[in-house]
């Protein structure tokens, strides 16, 4: 039986490790799973004027199917509404890394990508999907305000 919690909690450490990597600063993830009022997401940067509300999620199936197309079954379209929700709440740009079972990560934004060639447009959500990796080599990404 898979541990829902344990697996959400890897799929955070494997990101914040990621933007580690990437950027060079010290990603944490949010105290109590985001229950503070003040600070929303799963990670942030700690002690700094974070632009990105981030959630991660770390799922089973891919949410990359035809059921984009549909708001009942579709989790997607359910997370980029939460965070985009949550980083409105905070005065944050919402920022969605997500994989599932034995994938890579990827990242939707709502930032139109500017030096990526590879990425999906969903025009009704006003996102953008990449592969979270080449995002975070090409695009020059500003975290903190």
């Amino acid at each position: 039986m898979v541990d829902s919690k344990a697996k959400g909690d890897r799929g955070e450490y494997l990101v914040r490790d990621l933007l580690r990597e990437h950027t060079g600063l010290k990603f944490e993830r949010v105290p109590n799973s985001g229950a503070l009022s003040y600070l929303k997401g799963d990670l942030y940067l700690p002690a700094k004027a974070n632009r990105f509300c981030i959630e991660v999620k770390n799922y089973e199936q891919s949410p990359l199917s035809d059921k984009v197309f549909t708001n009942k079954s579709n989790y997607l379209l359910k997370w980029w509404e939460k965070i985009s929700e949550q980083a409105e709440q905070q005065k944050q740009i919402p920022l969605l890394f997500f994989r599932y079972t034995r994938s890579k990560v990827y990242v939707v934004t709502n930032i139109e990508p500017v030096n990526l060639d590879r990425y999906m447009k969903l025009a009704w959500l006003n996102c953008h999907i990449a592969l979270a990796e080449e995002w975070l080599k090409v695009e020059n990404v500003e975290f903190i305000l």
